[in-house]
């Protein structure tokens, strides 16, 4: 089993992170699929739709008259129509789900030091902290747009500090008031180390992500190019919904290495894990503990 609160460094969390995905492939998997499979699924349909009826917009406007000085207003028109906002909705939806999921299973783990962990399980984990996990993610995007508005730097610096905020909310039930200044308690002296993993993570996890953006790319791109001039709009649902559902099912890898620094700040500064070894002396062996960040 993984001690979740343990001292890590740098290149311990990246291998965590992966040992952890692979221990609990069947049990995570199916707590995706389940729980943030459905949400995604809608997300990728109305962005399906929502594309159909751009090109389609499209083509009738170049059908109907090229110089139509008011084909851009029209088109933008398509940006607040109900399709563009349920895509939206259920877009940031779906990546709250999958965020409240990963920590849902890694709290779990972690109490009941298994990973036979049921779809029920983490349901039952996820439903009292969904609303709360909305509510935060909703507030952490407004203080971070302010402060992008700004300047760039403190748009920044906040970011990656209110990266913790869900797992801060997950592990100890807080709200956002709590969740705030336990973000700052924990990441201090540790922004930059941070900041790094989400870099790296963050480029794994795009880089990965490319494959199921292939086959909306390559529709929208002949469609563009007038070589799929009837294409059905079943294909871009189609397109869309491998898109949207893989990405952010994907997205678990980034969330999850984001668990295990939040388990690695709490350890530095709470021994958590430490007390709990010493709780359990005689009765299941104890692992070693790093005891630098290391560089990255």
């Amino acid at each position: 089993m993984i001690q979740l609160f343990e001292q890590r460094d740098f290149g311990n969390k990246i291998n965590a992170t992966f040992q952890y995905i692979i221990q609990n492939m069947r049990s995570l998997g199916m707590a995706l699929i389940y729980i943030v499979g459905p949400v995604a699924l809608v997300a990728g349909i109305a962005t399906g739709v929502m594309q159909s009826d751009m090109l389609q917009f499209a083509r009738d406007s170049g059908e109907m008259d090229e110089q139509n000085p008011m084909a851009p207003f029209q088109l933008m028109t398509k940006f607040i129509s109900p399709t563009f906002w349920l895509a939206m909705f259920f877009s940031v939806l779906a990546n709250v789900a999958v965020i409240v999921t990963t920590y849902a299973h890694m709290r779990i783990y972690d109490r009941t030091k298994s990973n036979t962990i049921s779809v029920a399980d983490v349901w039952a984990e996820v439903q009292p902290m969904i609303g709360r996990a909305i509510i935060i993610s909703v507030l952490n995007s407004i203080i971070i747009g302010i402060g992008f508005v700004f300047l760039f730097i403190p748009g920044l610096y906040v970011a990656v500090v209110l990266s913790l905020s869900l797992a801060v909310t997950a592990f100890e039930n807080t709200d956002f008031g709590t969740t705030w200044s336990r973000c700052f308690q924990l990441i201090r002296d540790k922004w930059w180390s941070t900041f790094g993993l989400i870099v790296v993570m963050g480029i794994i996890v795009a880089v990965v992500g490319l494959l199921f953006a292939v086959p909306a790319t390559l529709i929208a791109f002949l469609t563009g190019a007038k070589m799929l001039p009837n294409v059905s709009v079943v294909w871009l649902i189609l397109g869309n919904v491998i898109n949207l559902v893989g990405r952010t099912l994907l997205n678990v890898v980034l969330y999850t290495a984001i668990g295990f620094q939040y388990t690695n700040l709490v350890e530095r500064q709470e021994g958590r894990g430490l007390i709990s070894a010493i709780d359990s002396i005689g009765t299941s062996p104890t692992q070693p503990r790093a005891t630098d960040e290391g560089e990255y």
